[in-house]
C-alpha cells in the first residue's frame, strides 16, 4: 500500500470543471497498457456491490476558473492510492513507460513520480479531503439522495460503507466499526459535480475519524465514502493522537448482516 504522487507539466492545459471521468479513464488507459489488464472491470465483490479499491486526489495546481472550465498553468498535481499492491506496482510501471499522456486531449508530461507509505498507529484522526466525499442511498422509485454530514445517517453510512469494502477485500467482516465526526464544513465544502451524465453531490472539510489504527490505515489507501474509483473519498491526515489506546473505540456497532 502506497501513495504515488505525479507532477505533471502542462503549460496550459483547460479541462472542464466536472473532469473525475476524464482522470479516471486517464488511469484506465495507463493501467490497460500493463500487458493489457483490463483493470476496469477488476475489483472486490459484495453481494452486487465491486469496489475498485483504490482512488484519486483532486487536480491541484495554480489553477483559475473562466468560462465554466479550469485553466492549469504548469504544474499540474495528482495522488493515487490503492490498498492493492499489484494494482500500485502496474500503475508505477505504466508511468515509467509512458512519460506523455493525454487528458481531454491535451498533452501531458510526467515531470516526476514519487511513492510514499503512510502507517497510521493512532485510533483518532483528524482528516481533510483531498477529494470530496459522498454517500447516497437509492430508493426504489429509482430517486437518489445523497447524504449531508449534518444528516443522523451519515456515521452510520460511513461505516456501512467501510464494513462492505473491508469484507469485500480481506473476506472477513472487520473487528470494529469506523465513526466520523464533522469538525469543520460549511456551505462552502459541498460539491456538486456530473460523472458520466450523474449528478452527484459531495463535500469536502475537516472532520474527525476513529476507529482501529489497521481500518483508518485501510481507509486511508482506498477512500473514505462511495465512488472512491471515480476520484472521491481521498483525504491526508491533518493530526493525530500519538500512540493508538490499543482497545475498540465507542464507535457505532458494527451492523451484522443474515439472508
Amino acid at each position: 500500500m502506497i501513495n504515488i504522487s505525479i507532477t505533471f507539466n502542462a503549460p496550459a492545459l483547460t479541462i472542464p470543471i466536472n473532469y473525475h471521468h476524464e482522470v479516471q479513464s486517464l488511469l484506465y488507459r495507463l493501467l490497460s497498457n500493463d500487458e493489457g489488464a483490463g483493470w476496469h472491470d477488476f475489483g472486490a465483490v459484495y453481494g452486487s456491490r465491486q469496489y475498485k479499491l483504490f482512488t484519486f486526489s483532486s487536480l491541484r495546481g495554480n489553477k483559475k476558473i473562466v468560462e465554466g472550465k479550469i485553466s492549469f498553468e504548469r504544474l499540474v498535481y495528482l495522488d493515487v492510492r490503492s490498498v492493492r499492491e499489484d494494482f500500485c506496482d502496474a500503475l508505477l510501471n505504466a508511468l515509467q513507460q509512458n512519460p506523455m499522456l493525454i487528458l481531454c486531449g491535451q498533452p501531458l508530461a510526467i515531470e516526476s513520480v514519487k511513492t510514499s507509505a503512510t502507517l497510521i498507529k493512532a485510533d483518532d484522526l483528524k482528516i481533510k479531503m483531498l477529494s470530496p466525499l459522498t454517500l447516497h442511498q437509492t430508493a426504489e422509485s429509482g430517486k437518489t439522495y445523497y447524504y449531508t454530514p449534518q444528516d443522523a445517517e451519515f456515521a452510520e453510512q460511513i461505516n456501512e460503507n467501510f464494513r462492505r469494502k473491508y469484507t469485500a477485500f480481506t473476506g472477513e467482516a472487520p473487528s470494529g466499526g469506523v465513526k466520523i465526526i464533522p469538525i469543520s464544513v460549511s456551505a462552502k465544502d459541498k460539491y456538486v459535480t456530473t460523472y458520466k451524465g450523474i449528478h452527484i453531490t459531495a463535500w469536502r472539510g475537516e472532520y474527525q475519524l476513529i476507529g482501529y489504527p489497521e481500518h483508518l490505515n485501510f481507509l486511508y489507501y482506498c477512500g473514505i465514502g462511495a465512488r472512491n474509483s471515480d476520484g472521491f473519498g481521498m483525504f491526508k491526515i491533518s493530526g493525530q493522537k500519538p500512540e493508538a489506546r490499543g482497545q475498540r473505540p465507542e464507535t457505532l456497532p458494527l451492523r451484522v448482516e443474515t439472508d
